[in-house]
């Protein structure tokens, strides 16, 4: 449904303590039925992991062919070098405190900007200060606190490499077709409209 309505990218959750926790098996299994049933090649399925061990993270990307890695926890630079595939690292606003940073000061290929609330990783929903945000955010994904309703002023705000949504399209904490659907209606319409077509 998500690459039936244009995402580009699939999150698959490998972190334990996450209600979206998949197991090995599941992700393999789900990963699988997605490629044999959906015409698209244009995808790219990313793992999400907070501060696992460097062999089980690329074990987990062999067996499940992803094509990224995300990482959300504390990895430093020489963990990042150690992945097998390119690497998104997630960041929150206040460990960059207005440095000039870069993805490949992180040994990624992307950054990943998202909410701090303590104790959690991401996930939680809550917004962050956007305007801060901007200097960073052409050759970063954003997250946190994003929904149908706010992504259109995200992408126009921002103008990131692209929007990262989990929370903000579940109802009762599983996934929502409408709720992806009209997320990424209103992110594509508002493509068009900052393309000028």
């Amino acid at each position: 449904m998500a690459l039936d309505c244009g995402a580009d990218l699939l999150g698959f959750v490998f972190y334990p303590p996450s209600p979206r926790h998949l197991e090995l098996e599941e992700a393999q299994s789900l990963l699988a039925s997605i490629r044999a049933t959906v015409s698209r090649t244009d995808w790219a399925a990313v793992g999400v992991f907070v501060n696992a061990p460097v062999p089980w993270v690329n074990e987990i990307v062999e067996r499940c062919g992803l094509d990224l890695v995300q990482l959300h926890g504390t990895e430093p630079v020489e963990y990042c070098q150690r992945m097998r595939r390119p690497v998104v690292k997630a960041l929150r606003l206040a460990e960059i405190a207005g440095r000039p940073v870069t993805a490949a000061d992180y040994g990624a290929t992307r950054l990943l900007l998202d909410s701090h609330v303590p104790g959690y990783w991401g996930g939680t929903g809550s917004r962050f200060d956007w305007g801060a945000a901007r200097p960073y955010a052409s050759e970063a994904l954003v997250a946190g606190g994003l929904t149908p309703e706010n992504a259109a002023e995200a992408l126009v705000t921002l103008r990131p490499w692209g929007l990262d949504v989990s929370s903000g399209v579940e109802r009762n904490g599983s996934k929502d077709l409408g709720l992806i659907r009209a997320f990424l209606e209103n992110v594509r319409a508002a493509e068009e409209d900052l393309n000028g077509n």
